[in-house]
């Protein structure tokens, strides 16, 4: 078994986050760069653009009937009150033409979930409906958890047609799985985003697969599989481990990872070294969003809380832009990493902190330059010293962060298509 990384390795994979963003800052082409470009731009720059009965899974909708939208109808004016029903439960849902991958329906959709604080919630996302019969056992669906794209309202995925790594779910689409993508909470609709806040990232993931189990000719089965890359492969591990209790009667077969933020502690550590403060910025402000407790003023300075608001007056690009040039320094304060709730908040955020039925595969690129490989090996070992069935592939020549998505998801979906088909998962901790 893979040993749990040592002290050591976490203090080297610190001074990677520092000489990676560094060297970002003074010119690559990755979602870190001065320029704030965003992991789902970098996947456009690779030339990647998108082109009922019920089945055995039903959500746990009430007394709710769907309402489908025509195609000039405002899908996120939030119904007033929120109706009261069980998580999951589709509200509203909108074909989007022309569909983003051939060979399927794309639906936006609003559904309920539920906040951290308990509090019902909406929620939008979007949904790929094969237009083949589905199989008689009903059709297994992924749920892909999207990338950073920032934290207002108008960084909403599914408010541009959805996320650009949709686009590269072809494969499962003719294999007939139905696909999901949440918004997660607080994008496209009220409240801020709880940016890298796991529970609320998950909840958000598998609320979205109970709302397309009640979309027309969706005929979902009751099989799972979860994807996402970046911020997306947080999501994804965060959905993974509370399945079984929020989604019980789902049954997730794997979760692959593409180059997953993790470490967050590590991240705010170092965020007073870093040229710019535009990630620290919206992990503050996530965590912020999410639990009361965490003043944001204990980890920034006054500049810095005053600075705060531009989390919501734009995406990724608008956020790097309203500290650029902005000493790091004179944003966060030093030693803000170590302030309690600070310190323990970014810790439980972590995804790998308990073991999951399923197994999962981390894939990573050896040359990214926006999140260190470094800290998927912490990771990694990790889940190993927990006893998680877990695969980490490390791409040596992967390319930048944006760059290495289009291989990682190639061999992820291969990978979940193994799974479902009977392959047995390579245990990398035993070997």
């Amino acid at each position: 078994m893979t040993p749990v990384v040592s002290s050591r390795s976490r203090l080297a994979a610190v001074a990677g986050v520092v000489l990676l963003a560094v060297a970002a800052c003074s010119g690559g082409t990755s979602a870190a760069d001065g320029d704030g470009s965003s992991t789902t731009a970098t996947i456009e720059a690779e030339g990647i653009s998108p082109s009922s009965e019920a089945g055995d899974v039903e959500g746990e909708a009430g007394d709710v009937e769907p309402e489908e939208l025509d195609a000039g109808a405002d899908l996120y004016a939030v119904p007033d009150p929120i109706p009261e029903d069980e998580h999951g439960t589709l509200l509203r849902y909108q074909e989007i033409t022309p569909t983003q991958v051939e060979g399927s329906t794309t639906w936006r959709v609003m559904y309920l979930s539920e906040s951290l604080e308990g509090e019902s919630i909406v929620v939008t996302g979007t949904v790929l409906v094969p237009t083949a019969p589905a199989p008689a056992e009903g059709r297994m669906v992924v749920a892909n958890a999207h990338g950073t794209t920032g934290i207002a309202d108008e960084c909403a995925p599914s408010k541009d047609g959805g996320d650009v790594a949709l686009a590269l779910m072809g494969p499962v689409l003719d294999a007939g799985w139905v696909v999901t993508s949440t918004d997660y909470e607080g994008l496209g609709t009220p409240g801020r985003h709880p940016y890298l806040v796991g529970e609320s990232e998950g909840r958000g993931v598998i609320d979205s697969v109970r709302a397309a189990a009640q979309l027309p000719d969706a005929e979902l089965g009751d099989q799972l599989a979860l994807t996402g890359y970046s911020q997306g492969g947080h999501g994804a591990l965060w959905a993974g481990e509370i399945a079984a209790e929020w989604a019980p009667e789902l049954e997730v077969v794997g979760t692959f990872a593409g180059a997953p933020a993790t470490e967050i502690d590590l991240i705010l550590q170092v965020a007073p070294s870093l040229p710019q403060a535009g990630f620290a910025y919206m992990i503050v402000a996530g965590i912020a969003a999410a639990y009361p407790e965490a003043d944001p003023a204990l980890f920034l300075t006054d500049e810095g809380v005053a600075r705060l608001d531009a989390v919501d007056e734009g995406c990724i690009g608008e956020i790097f832009a309203a500290v650029s040039g902005v000493p790091a320094t004179d944003l966060v304060r030093a030693g803000g990493a170590e302030v309690e709730p600070w310190k323990s908040l970014a810790v439980e955020n972590n995804p790998g902190q308990v073991t999951t039925d399923a197994p999962i595969l981390i894939i990573h690129s050896e040359q990214d330059d926006t999140v260190p490989v470094a800290l998927s090996g912490i990771l990694e070992g990790r889940m190993c010293g927990l006893g998680q069935v877990v695969e980490l592939r490390v791409l040596p020549e992967g390319g930048s962060h944006g760059g290495a998505a289009p291989e990682a998801f190639r061999q992820g979906l291969e990978w979940l298509t193994g799974l479902v088909e009977g392959t047995e998962p390579v245990d990398g901790c035993a070997a």
